[in-house]
């Protein structure tokens, strides 16, 4: 599991000063286990919350008694209740709770203040994509880029349905409106008319621009990285080919060295057998 810590004012886990008392450290311990193991379902709820607030704006006034806005607004609560469970448990647990709520300011300002809840939000985004390798970038991208369309165009059509004049009246008109206008094709069909709208289309043709220089630079190091390849697979055979003839020039020099050493040896047993030989009358 995660063991991050919780983003509190200081942003690093509750730690014990040294001079601490026996009972005091074993606290200490205490909270920074708990802060450990609640870091990542606080965080998830964060998100949680933030997507709760959202679908609250969003269908206040389509369906403002609508089963899908009291859910939203039960989990809206039941987070609140979370952190506010959370930050009690570690007063509670804190060795010096004075230093602790001082140290801790915009823990308790989440909890007073719910809104400020997406400060965490941005952490944990911060920290997500900090977290991404090069090799998983292009795919992270992109799979943002759908969730910030997405986003553009719910939001584009709650600030577009009712406005006089307005093209984007439905969901469906909304995404198309937002599909055509990420990939830059703009037939200009529907638009968004309040300025309220036209902020948030700037927003996502931004999206758009940069994705398609993602999935452009994506290609290119697609190939540029196949060519690299073919290029390493092709030195790599004319390596070995140089090496498979190399071994073949030694071993026929060895079969020559072999041979005239066979020579050599011959004519020594042919010598030494003419020595041998006794010599013939006077």
């Amino acid at each position: 599991m995660d063991t991050a810590p919780d983003p509190g004012t200081d942003l690093t886990p509750d730690t014990a000063p040294a001079d601490l008392t026996p009972a005091a450290e074993r606290s200490s311990e205490r909270l920074n286990r708990w802060v450990q193991r609640t870091s990542r379902p606080l965080d998830l709820l964060a998100l949680a919350f933030l997507a709760a607030i959202y679908v609250q704006w969003l269908f206040a006034e389509v369906a403002p008694g609508g089963w899908l806005v009291r859910v939203a607004n039960t989990v809206s609560w039941l987070v609140w209740l979370a952190f506010a469970i959370d930050y009690g448990i570690r007063l509670h647990l804190a060795p010096d709770r004075g230093d602790f709520v001082r140290n801790h300011k915009l823990d308790l300002l989440m909890v007073l203040l719910p809104f400020l809840r997406m400060v965490r939000v941005v952490l944990i985004l911060r920290k997500s994509v900090a977290r991404i390798s090069t090799e998983q970038i292009a795919s992270s991208l992109l799979l943002l880029a759908a969730g910030l369309v997405s986003l553009g165009a719910l939001t584009v059509w709650r600030l577009e349905y009712q406005a006089p004049d307005a093209t984007i009246t439905t969901i469906g008109r909304s995404f198309w409106w937002a599909m055509v206008t990420t990939t830059t094709v703009g037939y200009g069909d529907e638009y968004p008319v309040t300025p309220a709208g036209r902020v948030v289309a700037v927003g996502v043709m931004l999206v758009g621009i940069g994705l398609i220089g993602t999935v452009s630079a994506t290609v290119a190091s697609w190939f540029v990285a196949r060519r690299k390849e073919s290029d390493d697979a092709v030195d790599d055979a004319a390596m070995q080919a140089r090496e498979d003839n190399r071994e073949a020039e030694v071993d026929e020099i060895r079969a020559k060295l072999d041979a005239m050493a066979a020579e050599q040896t011959l004519m020594r047993e042919l010598l030494e057998e003419l020595t041998r030989q006794p010599s013939g009358p006077p």
